[in-house]
């Protein structure tokens, strides 16, 4: 298990996805797919704050950008792509309404994760692979610490 205290947002969300029941066995990388279907990544598509009160608590929203390289060559395989992003979404707004957030550690708390746009990104080529991802959205909470 990871340090709790130094545990980067990608690294939260990664080990987040992972939970996934039909991501067993997955290898999640980072911020690229291999060439050869099916694999998976994760990476990372920005940060903003949202709010920050007197007090200097901040709202922030991190998004990410779970992608996966499928076999596109017929419909059938695009079919299942298709599903598998729709399943995930469904998955993370389950685990959003079930309070199962990932887990931050310091002075950061998670608020709520929600997943949206699953969609075919792009064709390799020869359209026998592609590129489908899922966004992922993020809202934490910063906690001013007491001195």
């Amino acid at each position: 298990m990871s340090d709790q205290n130094n545990l980067s947002l990608l690294s939260s969300v990664k080990e987040f996805v992972e939970k996934c029941p039909f991501f067993a066995d997955i290898d999640l990388h980072i911020d690229q797919t291999e060439n050869t279907p099916v694999n998976y990544s994760i990476q990372t598509s920005g940060l903003t704050k949202l709010t920050e009160n007197v007090f200097g608590d901040q709202q922030w929203q991190y998004n990410a950008i779970l992608q996966s390289r499928e076999y596109t060559a017929d419909d059938i395989s695009r079919l299942n792509a298709t599903n598998f992003t729709e399943r995930l979404i469904f998955w993370v707004e389950e685990q959003n309404t079930l309070s199962k957030l990932p887990e931050l550690g310091g002075n950061r708390s998670a608020v709520s994760i929600s997943a949206d746009n699953g969609l075919l990104l792009a064709l390799d080529d020869d359209g026998d692979r592609g590129i489908y991802q899922v966004q992922l959205h993020l809202i934490f909470d910063i906690y001013e610490e007491d001195f």
